[in-house]
Parts: structure tokens; sequence; C-alpha cells
């Protein structure tokens, strides 16, 4: 089963935006945030496999995908 560039995108950015704001927080509570570093690279991974499948990725397709996965979602 192939996963569709747009939820991939949406999926990522959901995490890239969760691992840093737990970035943030282990930072200032003076952890290291290995888990968060790691759950960002994932989320960079699925970006990169996102712009490979898909034709290209720019900035504009994020705010499209999430309009798009609303919409597949109430239909």
């Amino acid at each position: 089963m192939i996963v569709p560039p747009d939820i991939l995108i949406v999926i990522a950015t959901l995490l890239a935006l969760f691992s840093l704001v737990a970035m943030l927080s282990a930072w200032v509570d003076r952890f290291l945030p290995i888990g968060a570093f790691i759950t960002l690279l994932v989320a960079l991974g699925m970006f990169g496999y996102a712009h490979a499948s898909g034709d290209g990725l720019v900035w504009q397709d994020v705010p499209d995908a999430f309009i798009a996965l609303a919409a597949r979602i109430l239909n």
C-alpha cells in the first residue's frame, strides 16, 4: 500500500512540530532531547520521501495537503 504524498506531508509536519516543541521543553529542563531529535529526523525523512515520490515539494503544498486531508476525512 502506497501512502499518498499529501498524507505524508501532514504527518511529517505534525511530527516535526511536536518534536520541536519536545526539544525546546527538554532544552529548558536541561535534558538531552534524543527522542525528539530522532522524531525530527523521521519527519525530515518523510518530507524527503514525499518530495521524491510526488511531483516535487514546495511550501504551498503544505496547507494544500492539510485541506486535502480534511476533505478526505469529511467526504
